[in-house]
């Protein structure tokens, strides 16, 4: 009866440190792939807010308020786009809109819209243009409304980014990059605004998705 003859155990040594290396290969870019793919489905999403806010603009002369200033916190929530964008009149199909960079994490107590793309109305948050329930203490307008009017405009639309962080100064524990992003100059000169995602410094890089009225990459200076 004829032996049947085995794999040596260097042949089975070869074939191993093969697949490791094709895993040490596909693994990385099947991660990029899909770090791309959520910035993809972030500046789409935010296009199509972007839009809507516009649309909103030409109806009622004023964009929606973002629940900075507030009390009824069911309504509008601290930064994010208000019931009104998409009811009773559908300027977009849904007031939540996702930030897929966000942790995605249910739970007692979190507001609905706590994973979702920021939005910020300048002269609601900065400002004295108010058209919900809000606080009683804003008297005067914030000494960086002109400066925000300047470098975004009216509104802003923010994603976290692949850093998970929004804006600059983070730490270990909240980020990627322990000491965040870097501030953004801008022609005010405002100091706190977060230095904008840009994948060719890696896709894996700091930074906040943005858009605003002013620039689709979040400020003037940016193209």
């Amino acid at each position: 009866m004829k032996a049947t003859r085995g794999f040596t155990l260097i042949e089975l040594l070869i074939v191993v440190a093969i697949i490791a290396i094709l895993a040490a290969i596909a693994v990385p870019n099947f991660l990029e792939a899909q770090v791309r793919s959520k910035v993809s489905r972030a500046q789409a999403d935010m296009r199509s807010a972007a839009t809507a806010l516009e649309s909103y603009h030409v109806d009622h002369n004023a964009y929606p308020y973002d629940g900075y200033n507030r009390v009824d916190t069911a309504k509008y929530n601290y930064w994010f786009l208000p019931l009104h964008i998409s009811t009773p009149i559908a300027y977009l199909s849904s007031a939540k809109v996702v930030d897929p960079f966000r942790d995605q994490r249910p739970g007692a107590g979190r507001h609905w819209q706590f994973d979702d793309v920021r939005y910020r109305n300048v002269n609601a948050t900065w400002g004295l243009h108010f058209n919900a329930i809000q606080s009683p203490s804003r008297t005067t307008p914030s000494i960086y409304l002109n400066d925000m009017l300047q470098d975004i405009g009216a509104w802003d639309l923010i994603s976290v980014g692949p850093d998970r962080y929004y804006g600059p100064n983070a730490s270990s524990s909240t980020t990627l990059f322990p000491g965040g992003a870097q501030s953004w100059p801008t022609p005010s000169g405002y100091p706190a605004h977060t230095q904008p995602y840009d994948p060719t410094n890696g896709t894996m890089s700091w930074g906040d998705i943005r858009r605003s009225q002013l620039s689709p990459m979040g400020y003037v200076n940016t193209n």
